[in-house]
């Protein structure tokens, strides 16, 4: 098959849509959709890493799903943690950072032979890979945890699939034994790899094949990873097998069609060389005609431009901390490629981001809709790292000099490393910059800071599981009553399963619960249970999977059985109030702004409303006051609050608003206020639109390039805040004795007159600084080449002195010494030229001795410094002292 035969008959779209079909239709799976590129329910991560993170739930036991086998493609990124492939990124041509895993998953129904025997049948039937460039792995045993080897999976790849027995080998609990983390589900795994050849690979040669698998090269690669999830790593380290046994399977779509199309490097398929074109088009450097430089450059560029697009079209924003920390420094990394190999100064990766979103437009909808929001986060992201580099310069000079100064050879590596983490300057180019100067970088001093940095960065991601996978085991599926009858809304009867840990950090778990846990950006509901001999003070709610969980207090002895549950009402009518209004704001906004307009966050509390969206500049004053009318005219209009559930591709063909990087189940709840107002939503609401009460807009600001955020209140909240601003105003008007009507012409009025006072004074302080000047110059004497004067100036004050001290420099070779008044203090400004430099006088110098004098400090430049004394008394002792030291040092 020649090469163009082989890209139209394994395309991209049709090798990914091969994958799904054939799971689909052979093996019947039901086809998901990708999950968001960051998992918004799971703290635990910071990116989705892998396909089986949506199913995370399944494989912990706290939840379910319709359907016992699924497929899917899933959008990954990898750049932290355990799966840390970012420095390798552009180097290969085979790492990335952002990636999909087409993966086949059976929740409880299939196993090891059905998994193997279809794999095995796409591969070689479907795709027809030759057999004898394909390689199996099976797990080999491990004595610590008293597991044998994997013998069943090795059996049905030689018997089932009919693979030569030669090439299934067995391989280490490193490569062939996958786990969730610490604690959890976890099981052997089978790969298969291919051997891509090349030189020396002919074994008639005498070379060896085997010792290439799992060896980390570019020959062997990893095509497709099937995982047998059968036991949970208990916290004592043991494994306990699990009573429902899965299979997650993972197969990066990247190799696979590098492979299928023929292509020795990932980057060579039809995923990337639209991308590189335009690359090419933007820089005028080709890719591939021998500069390796530019090559890794194009390579990392279309990686990260990737990524950044999928992760910020999902609902990501970049920051200083967390993920966002991580897409800025993806994006940074990228820009430093393009300015320092392709000689991009300024921002160009935001021009690359539609053509990555119209090659994987088609899969993920979510990127052409968002591509404008995308490309004005990377084109900001682009202008300031150009303003970060600078700085970062500039840091590096004054380390070098220190360095230099001290008669060093050697850039300390602690600090050095600081220009990676603040600035994004990789170790090669401190390297780099440092031999420039005739330095060597500290290497151990570097990769101890990089080590510290990188176990801060790895605590500040942790974070504490509800339960752990132990304490999971055997709890029963919460039943929520908040959107049940109208008695058991706020409050029902409950059996009480468990408590974890005590006193104020209890965990409560109950079979069935009234109380509203965290999600979606409503807060989790409080309020009290009380069981037989025990209450407990119920001060958050979360769920994990189909658990929730109940935080707070335990007083008394905890006993399993019958117990009250009763959330805070009042609190919960308040949320409730803040949740729908966000509903009409978010449509409020669409109406006056446009239809770009997306939520990226929000907050719904009991105390406010927190609205964050995206809009590429600040919303005018009038138009804020629009939306906040649009929402008090819903209020008052009264229309029903309705909810219903619905089939989810059917609500959204209807118009209905989802929110972007939500993950929905197929059965979704529609709220819908009077058939103004649509959206997905799992949230508590008021019953109809006037139970919401007045509406009031505390702010609109920026929060990141291309995000606003609103801050309002609703209900009794807002009256109160009403109250407030009109005491304020009638306040303000008592004051200036006016009434409120009057008080904004009153307040332009005083305005105009201050500036008019400030006009005056500044023509006044322009006068008297004429005449100090002329009192300046009939106060020199002449000494050594130098004219210098010690005068005072009551009349002046510290930036007039400052002036003067900037007319003085036009006099020659002068030693200025200037003393004013402000209040009760004692501001001085000192002026030094070369000449006196060179007699010894530096004006920092000076100032900081003078600054003792006057019972104050001061400091500052050779040629010019600047203090503040706390003893007007001393300044005429201080005269005397300088006049004194003036004329020694200048004889």
């Amino acid at each position: 098959m020649t090469s163009d035969s082989k890209l139209e008959r394994f395309s991209a779209s049709r090798v990914r849509r091969d994958f799904l079909d054939f799971f689909v239709e052979e093996a019947g799976h039901k086809e998901v959709p990708s999950s968001p590129v960051f998992p918004q329910d799971d703290p635990t991560l910071l990116f989705t890493n892998a396909g089986m993170n949506q199913f995370k739930d399944v494989f912990l036991g706290t939840g379910s799903r319709p359907y016992k086998r699924a497929v899917d493609t899933q959008k990954c990124i990898r750049v932290s943690g355990k799966h840390n492939d970012l420095e390798e990124v552009g180097r290969d041509t085979y790492h990335h950072t952002f990636f999909e895993m087409l993966g086949n998953w059976s929740l409880g129904d299939y196993f090891k032979q059905d998994a193997i025997r279809w794999a095995w049948k796409l591969l070689t039937e479907v795709w027809k890979l030759p057999t004898d460039r394909l390689w199996v792995t099976v797990f080999e045993g491990d004595a610590a945890d008293g597991l044998a080897a994997d013998e069943e999976a090795e059996r049905l790849w030689i018997e089932e699939a009919g693979v030569d027995p030669s090439r299934v080998l067995r391989c280490g609990k490193g490569d062939n034994f996958w786990e969730m983390g610490d604690t959890g589900p976890c099981g052997p795994c089978t790969e298969i790899h291919i051997d891509r050849g090349g030189p020396g690979t002919d074994p008639a040669d005498g070379a060896d094949p085997k010792i290439g698998v799992n060896a980390g090269n570019e020959r062997f690669i990893e095509l497709w990873n099937l995982v047998f999830i059968q036991f949970n790593r208990l916290e004592d380290g043991s494994l306990k097998e699990l009573p429902a046994k899965h299979v997650d399977t993972g197969m990066g779509f990247e190799r696979i069609l590098s492979v299928l199309q023929g292509k020795s490097s990932n980057y060579d398929t039809d995923l990337f060389s639209p991308i590189f074109a335009r690359i090419a088009e933007l820089t005028g450097k080709p890719y591939g005609a021998g500069d390796e430089r530019v090559d890794v450059a194009f390579r990392v560029i279309a990686d990260h431009v990737r990524a950044v697009t999928a992760a910020f079209a999902d609902g990501a924003l970049p920051s200083n901390t967390g993920r966002g920390y991580v897409l800025r420094r993806l994006i940074r990394r990228a820009a430093r490629f393009g300015r320092q190999d392709l000689g991009m100064e300024e921002p160009f990766l935001f021009e690359i981001a539609p053509v990555v979103a119209e090659v994987l437009g088609e899969t993920f909808p979510e990127m052409r809709e968002r591509i404008d929001h995308v490309q004005l986060l990377i084109r900001e992201e682009e202008i300031s790292f150009g303003r970060t580099l600078g700085r970062g310069l500039v840091r590096f000079e004054d380390l070098a000099q220190k360095v230099a100064k001290g008669g060093g050879k050697l850039l300390p590596g602690a600090e050095a490393y600081e220009l990676y983490a603040t600035y994004g300057f990789p170790q090669d180019l401190v390297e780099l910059m440092a031999e420039e100067r005739g330095l060597a970088l500290d290497q151990a001093g570097w990769s101890k800071a990089q080590t510290a940095h990188q176990e801060a960065s790895k605590s500040e991601g942790q974070f504490k599981q509800l339960l752990s996978a132990e304490e999971l085991e055997h709890l029963p599926a919460t039943i929520s009553t908040y959107h049940g009858k109208d008695a058991e809304r706020t409050a029902c009867a409950a059996e009480a399963v468990r408590v974890f840990g005590e006193g104020s950090e209890a965990r409560l778990v109950l079979d069935r619960s009234p109380f509203y846990p965290e999600a979606g950006g409503q807060a989790g509901d409080s309020g009290e249970v009380n069981g037989e001999g025990w209450r407990f003070r119920v001060e958050n709610t979360k769920k994990i999977g189909e658990v929730v969980v109940h935080l707070g207090e335990l007083e008394g002895a905890f006993r399993p059985g019958l117990a009250q549950a009763r959330v805070d009402a009042d609190q919960r009518a308040r949320t409730m109030k803040n949740h729908t209004a966000t509903h009409l704001l978010h449509k409020a906004l669409k109406d006056v702004l446009g239809d770009h307009v997306n939520q990226q966050g929000s907050y719904v509390g009991p105390d406010r409303l927190r609205f964050d969206f995206s809009n590429p500049k600040g919303v005018a004053p009038e138009d804020l006051e629009r939306i906040e009318s649009i929402v008090n005219e819903q209020v008052f209009a009264n229309a029903e609050v309705a909810t219903t559930i619905e089939d989810l591709d059917a609500a959204k063909a209807r118009g209905v608003t989802a929110l972007f990087g939500e993950k929905y189940d197929e059965q979704v709840r529609v709220v819908d206020v009077g058939g103004w107002s649509t959206e997905l939503c799992g949230g508590t609401h008021v019953r109809a639109a006037g139970d919401i009460g007045p509406f009031v807009i505390l702010s609109e600001r920026a929060i990141q390039a291309g995000v606003r955020r609103i801050e309002a209140l609703t209900g009794p909240a807002a009256v109160e805040e009403m109250q407030r601003q009109r005491r304020l105003l009638q306040g303000a008007a008592q004051t200036i004795k006016a009434t409120p009507e009057e008080l904004s012409e009153r307040i332009e009025a005083m305005q105009a007159k201050l500036k008019e006072a400030k006009k005056q004074q500044k023509a006044s302080s322009a006068g008297a600084i004429d005449e100090a000047f002329a009192k300046l110059k009939g106060a020199f004497q002449d000494a050594g080449g130098v004219r210098w004067a010690v005068v005072d100036l009551p009349e002046l004050a510290g930036k007039d002195l400052r002036d003067l001290g900037d007319r003085a420099k036009s006099l020659g070779e002068v030693c200025v010494v200037l003393f004013g008044r402000e209040g009760d203090g004692l501001p001085f400004q000192i002026v030094c030229t070369d000449a006196a430099q060179k007699a010894g006088l530096k004006a920092g110098a000076l100032a900081k001795e003078l600054g003792g004098l006057v019972g104050g400090g001061g400091g500052g430049r050779p040629d010019s410094a600047q203090g503040r004394g706390q003893k007007a008394g001393a300044v005429g002792g201080a005269i005397d002292f300088l006049c004194g030291a003036l004329r020694d040092r200048l004889a």
